[in-house]
């Protein structure tokens, strides 16, 4: 009956062991796999340009707006993409996360018209430079639009979010229309954001803003 009883309390305090043992590490684990949660969120739409609010979501969690001077539209290249694979994809590039400052989702893998808004915008940092870009600096937003604009159009919302969210940038960076390009006109070796991309409907909501001198 001692023997049984001995073993009783051998395996509670094995447990209890195992337990404050292994939970420390399991909350370890858990902060690895969240890199960069704190420094990006969800916008789930935009209103209209005339509508804007005087807490703007795209600017209402940074703290200080460096100097950005262009704007540059890039395809992601792939029918669907979600958040985790798309950091996944750019860190075994080398990356430490996502190198564009937004993406803006399709409904496959991440919503329609969804803007993610990444660590670099929150946290002010230079986007990831395009393969063999001319005329790219740090100034230098990039925004991503999850699809292949080489083989069909990208949806409504993803066109009219995306148009909402240069006009912000445009009007609160001072960023003329001339300094909104797409991927292809700066880099010889990129057809993004592809030829189904809007380019017409887009290029005529932009704003007329006068350079920042």
């Amino acid at each position: 009956m001692k023997n049984r009883t001995a073993r009783t309390l051998s395996r509670t305090q094995f447990v209890w062991v195992a337990f404050f043992v292994l939970m420390p590490s399991a909350l370890f684990l858990l902060t690895l796999t969240s890199t960069n949660a704190s420094s990006s969120k969800v916008i789930k739409a935009l209103v209209a340009f005339s509508e804007r609010p005087a807490e703007d979501p795209v600017f209402s969690q940074v703290e200080s707006l460096n100097q950005w001077s262009t704007i540059v539209i890039h395809h992601l290249g792939q029918p669907s993409g979600n958040i985790s694979r798309i950091e996944r994809d750019h860190k075994l590039k080398g990356l430490h996360g996502i190198g564009y400052h937004f993406v803006i989702g399709n409904g496959a893998g991440l919503g329609d018209g969804v803007i993610h808004v990444g660590y670099r915008w929150m946290d002010q940092l230079p986007a990831a430079r395009l393969a063999n870009a001319s005329n790219w600096n740090n100034e230098t937003i990039s925004i991503c639009l999850v699809g292949n604009g080489v083989r069909r159009p990208f949806s409504d919302l993803q066109i009219r979010h995306l148009t909402r969210l240069v006009q912000r940038l445009q009007q609160e960076l001072s960023i003329p229309s001339d300094r909104v390009l797409l991927a292809r006109d700066i880099s010889q070796s990129s057809d993004s954001p592809g030829k189904f991309f809007a380019e017409a409907q887009f290029r005529g909501q932009l704003l007329d803003v006068p350079r920042n001198k």
